[in-house]
């Protein structure tokens, strides 16, 4: 059984990130022969810096909620503490790679990230489709600061080109990660409607009802995975890559609208998460499968 402190966390989540974030590091900069701005080790510690500081953001937004509740399984001193820890452990980290680097611009963008994640999880105590797009685009740019600040050095003109390339595919994962977040979070959403109804929280199964809740996420999905499919088509031009996009990309998220629409029941939507984080899974697989086509074929 899960440890309560990292359900708190959602270190699902924050295990998601990272392994995106290195994905990312090794096979679309490293493995193309990228001289990059961070080491493997300082690349390690801006990644836990990112985590720390959503994970400072998850535990005080805990701590605001459950201040009142009593016989909690997590004490709210320990979750402020945690807060802290998380919060300064984040900043310092952020502060160090930007020492090494000689880069005092990380620090700044470290200190008001952690602002920013502090107050709005301080201020936002109830969960709702607004916050719920929110916390979604949180999470994919905690992906993409982290891309952005280990960009290449040094690049000729076709590798350039590649990078380039390689930038578009990226911020089509991105954006697969930010409408995966929204919609697993509604079907969650969906999940725990009674709890949610107790502690007047204004989501879109108690505003709409379930049924909608769930055509709600069968629309976002659709959409999305129309959007990425679409932008595949009009930026990029390898056979290879779209049906490697298709292949890992758009069937498991066919598969999941398709079992989604056929969803009656409390169990059935249970399963239907452990679906969501196979899509999720499928799609980082395909990262090494198109490195290898940008590092091995086209060379």
């Amino acid at each position: 059984m899960t440890h309560p402190l990292l359900n708190i966390i959602k270190w699902k989540k924050l295990l998601y990130i990272v392994a995106t974030q290195f994905l990312f590091k090794k096979y679309f900069l490293t493995d193309q022969g990228f001289q990059t701005k961070l080491s493997y080790f300082q690349f390690l510690l801006l990644s836990l810096a990112t985590i720390s500081v959503l994970a400072s953001g998850y535990l005080t937004n805990y701590s605001v909620r459950k201040r009142h509740r009593k016989h909690l399984k997590i004490p709210i001193k320990k979750a402020t503490l945690g807060a802290i820890i998380s919060g300064v452990f984040g900043v310092l980290s952020c502060g160090l790679v930007s020492y090494i680097v000689e880069e005092p611009s990380y620090i700044l963008i470290g200190v008001v990230v952690i602002a920013i994640v502090t107050m709005y999880s301080l201020q936002v105590t109830k969960k709702s489709f607004f916050s719920n797009i929110i916390n979604s685009f949180i999470k994919a740019f905690s992906v993409l600061i982290v891309w952005w600040y280990d960009t290449p050095v040094g690049l000729t003109d076709k590798q350039w080109d590649i990078f380039f390339k390689l930038q578009l595919i990226a911020l089509l994962y991105i954006f697969l990660f930010f409408i995966g977040n929204i919609v697993r979070e509604t079907i969650k959403d969906v999940i725990n409607i009674d709890y949610d109804l107790s502690q007047n929280h204004k989501t879109i199964p108690i505003l709409l009802g379930r049924n909608k809740a769930k055509y709600s996420a069968l629309f976002i999905s659709f959409m999305g995975s129309l959007i990425v499919f679409g932008a595949a088509l009009l930026f990029i031009r390898s056979p290879f890559i779209l049906i490697t996009i298709f292949i890992f990309g758009i069937i498991p998220q066919s598969f999941f609208i398709f079992h989604l629409i056929k969803i009656k029941s409390y169990d059935e939507y249970k399963k239907i998460l452990i679906m969501s984080d196979l899509v999720y899974i499928s799609a980082l697989i395909s990262i090494p499968i198109m490195a290898y086509y940008y590092g091995n074929i086209i060379s």
